[in-house]
């Protein structure tokens, strides 16, 4: 196994099994995190890591798992086990802060499925509340919270659709349409219909 191959199968899961993230692959996940590239080198981002229970269901209130998962509702014990928010140091934001968030969130994705360990990344969430939850002090901004756990499901990749949203079928399987490489690869310069 490598990264590329890791990435191809890396799908986002929002249907967890009811199984303890251990608080060791956190750990891990978050120095991966620490370890990727910061623009400038301004290490602006701090992490909590969560795998305390009651603080994992209070954080699964603050968040949206948003999409087909909204429209069948959520069911309980398919929350995830644990999060880890990611948090901004104001005073060290920069223009590219949003990237490094980003890259970050990868790298913990990344290093949890190598542990079999899925992942939501999400931004759709109460932000004050879960500072509140945390203990977060004013300095800091939560722009992304990971959500991790076993996986309970099994996205079916699928190629274009007219929509690109994704859906669930009538066996309860998530699909997730994404466009083929021919369609977003331009071989040295942006040509319209290439």
């Amino acid at each position: 196994m490598g990264a590329y191959s890791d990435i191809q199968k890396r799908r986002t899961i929002r249907i967890f099994q009811q199984k303890t993230v251990p608080f060791s692959l956190l750990k891990k996940c978050v120095n991966a995190a620490r370890l990727s590239p910061s623009a400038c080198n301004t290490q602006s981002l701090r992490f909590v890591a969560v795998n305390d229970l009651k603080v994992v269901a209070e954080l699964d209130k603050a968040v949206y798992f948003g999409g087909v998962v909204k429209e069948k509702g959520r069911k309980e014990g398919e929350e995830p086990k644990a999060f880890i928010a990611i948090l901004v140091d104001k005073e060290k934001k920069s223009k590219y802060t949003s990237i490094d968030v980003g890259i970050a969130a990868e790298a913990i994705t990344l290093v949890a499925l190598e542990a079999g360990v899925a992942c939501c990344m999400m931004g759709a969430i109460q932000k004050e509340r879960i500072k509140g939850i945390l203990g977060i002090p004013n300095g800091f901004e939560v722009p992304l919270v990971v959500a991790l756990g076993y996986p309970a499901e099994k996205p079916v990749l699928e190629g274009p659709t007219k929509d690109l949203f994704y859906w669930i079928d009538l066996k309860g399987e998530l699909h997730v349409p994404k466009l083929s490489l021919e369609e977003v690869l331009h071989r040295n310069r942006f040509r319209e219909g290439d």
